[in-house]
């Protein structure tokens, strides 16, 4: 009889991690398909429109640390818009300041690089610090 219980008990178990297996990968392949579209999810449900890379008329010089600060911020394509964007909904901070630093960076993206100002480079140093806050004390050493 015990024979019995433990195949059922094996069953059981071995039903369970199909099924849980099933639903991960359902779950993924559905964050993967959303991370495919050009708008990224806010916070609240909402969207963020991200911004479009446009193709320069004239061939760019490098961009150097002397372009300012932030330029690593400034200079990313939609994949990184994208990722940045998952990094600030994961970063120390509450949700409203979350949603208005992605509207601000969409905001700036669109604007590089003629119409960068003073402003703008606080709010590229408030997304450095508190992504930097993240991925360092997701990735850093302990």
């Amino acid at each position: 009889m015990k024979g019995k219980q433990k195949l059922k008990t094996s069953m059981l178990l071995i039903a369970l991690l199909v099924l849980s297996l099933i639903f991960v990968s359902v779950s993924s392949f559905e964050r993967i398909k959303d991370m495919n579209g050009s708008k990224a999810e806010d916070i609240d449900g909402s969207e963020v429109e991200l911004v479009a890379e446009q193709e320069p008329s004239v061939p760019a010089a490098p961009i150097t640390e002397n372009d300012g600060p932030y330029w690593y911020l400034l200079t990313v394509d939609k994949e990184e818009q994208k990722t940045l964007f998952q990094y600030i909904d994961n970063c120390n901070a509450s949700d409203q300041e979350k949603k208005a630093m992605k509207q601000s960076m969409a905001d700036i993206w669109s604007r590089y690089p003629d119409n960068i100002t003073e402003e703008d480079n606080q709010t590229l140093e408030l997304v450095d610090t508190k992504v930097g806050e993240y991925l360092n004390d997701t990735y850093g050493k302990t």
